[in-house]
């Protein structure tokens, strides 16, 4: 009996801690537009531009920009050739983000020595 007391106060604290995180961060449609950019070509520019779009309006300060947001659309100008765009994002992840600046310093630092 004790046993199976304490599994199910285990699954309790367990299912509760999950469901507090819930609308922590603000995704906005970021999975639809990997799989967009990921399976649907002809779909990838509109789901980009729709993407930064959200990532430079979205977010409150109860709910902010998701962690790795900034960077992704930093990452997704970069791959098409837009340096400046790039660096204003990583920089952007670099402001919100103190978790992430070792790895954005570096980042920032290598693309502004290469312009």
């Amino acid at each position: 009996m004790t046993k199976k007391f304490f599994l199910t106060l285990s699954m309790l604290v367990l299912l509760t801690g999950c469901a507090s995180n819930q609308g922590l961060y603000e995704w906005g449609q970021y999975q639809e537009t990997l799989f967009v950019v990921y399976q649907e070509p002809g779909l990838k520019e509109e789901a980009l531009k729709n993407y930064v779009e959200f990532v430079e309006t979205g977010g409150t300060s109860e709910h902010p920009i998701a962690p790795g947001l900034f960077a992704e659309a930093g990452t997704f100008m970069l791959e098409q050739g837009e340096v400046e765009a790039a660096l204003k994002f990583y920089r952007m992840e670099y402001d919100a983000w103190p978790e992430s600046r070792p790895m954005l310093s570096m980042l920032i630092e290598n693309l502004e020595a290469r312009q």
